[in-house]
């Protein structure tokens, strides 16, 4: 049996890192990727940087660290509301002034997606899509259309994050079963548990595949507080318990 960690979406929220990271190895689990969003919204983009880079973890880019990475002025997000949008410039401003330029430039250079095959299974990391990296695949999503994209990119098994939302689906195809698993977030859930989430994507010996999502309770207030120390939106701070 294969166990493989997938964390994602951290969003500058060291805190919860750290508790999801310790949570892995007490879990007993040793090979671990994260697929991307290390930055924004959250108090500390910088120490989650050093903190992936130190320990070498193979990341992938998400649409946040391309915006803040490239410097583009823009993370590529979906905004739905005009609160959203205001919020969402205060966190980007905020997040590139704290990543200094070695630091974007790793960021810019980050895969767009990784590949691996395990007993025939082509597995494929992405970010959004395995098509477009600011792209949701929200639960709402067809089996037809999730199969078509994973027909697509010659995957059998595709682990996304930028929903925020853990997931797994298993879609029938005359080509074999495709397995989606979203990895939901580290630093900012958005399916109505705050606790930081991460998934194990188990492997068998013979080609089954399954996936076990773990939530993990951190200082919400801890870093809260460092949000609004550093003057980041009240509505972004709130969110850290009900979105």
């Amino acid at each position: 049996m294969r166990r493989i960690a997938l964390i994602s979406d951290i969003h500058g929220n060291l805190t919860a890192l750290d508790t999801v990271l310790a949570d892995i190895t007490a879990c007993g689990v040793d090979e671990l990727y994260c697929l991307g969003d290390l930055v924004g919204y959250g108090p500390d983009p910088a120490g989650v940087i050093d903190h992936i880079r130190a320990l070498a973890i193979p990341t992938i880019m998400g649409n946040y660290d391309s915006g803040v990475g490239e410097r583009r002025g823009e993370c590529g997000c979906y905004y739905a509301t005009e609160q959203a949008k205001a919020d969402g410039a205060a966190s980007y401003a905020y997040t590139e002034r704290l990543v200094d330029d070695e630091d974007a430039a790793w960021l810019a250079a980050l895969p767009h997606e990784l590949r691996f095959e395990e007993d025939g299974l082509r597995v494929l990391l992405a970010h959004g899509s395995p098509r477009k990296i600011n792209e949701y695949l929200l639960p709402d999503r067809t089996d037809e259309q999730l199969a078509r994209l994973a027909r697509a990119a010659g995957a059998d098994v595709v682990c996304v994050g930028h929903v925020h939302v853990p997931y797994h689906r298993t879609l029938p195809s005359a080509d074999g079963t495709i397995h989606y698993v979203s990895s939901g977030s580290v630093g900012k859930p958005k399916d109505g548990d705050p606790r930081a989430c991460w998934a194990e994507l188990l492997i068998g010996d013979a080609g089954e595949v399954s996936a076990l999502f773990h939530r993990v309770a951190y200082d919400i207030d801890e870093v809260a507080t460092e949000m609004r120390n550093a003057g980041l939106p009240e509505t972004l701070i709130t969110a850290l318990r009900t979105a």
